[in-house]
């Protein structure tokens, strides 16, 4: 699981029960973006949000990467329309 460690840094939690600091955004593949959409393609295990604000999710890198582009009114600062998965 991914949480934020120390001045912002991404820290990944091993099976050891270790931390191993990674680049959050290589978590995230943007595929296409417009006015209207960002398509992302996610790694299996990231979530999309999460209430917990320590954590990384796909809402938190999308923060990071464009804040500007962020909706205000929505609580994780992007409206996840459709999560596709097999």
């Amino acid at each position: 699981m991914l949480f934020r460690g120390c001045f912002g840094a991404q820290m990944l939690r091993l099976s050891s029960g270790k931390y191993s600091e990674v680049d959050d955004t290589a978590l995230v593949n943007v595929l296409y973006q417009s006015e209207n959409f960002i398509v992302v393609n996610k790694r299996y295990d990231l979530k999309v949000n999460s209430d917990d604000r320590s954590e990384v999710t796909v809402a938190s890198v999308l923060l990071r990467l464009y804040p500007s582009l962020a909706d205000e009114h929505a609580f994780h600062g992007f409206r996840s329309v459709i999560v596709m998965s097999y």
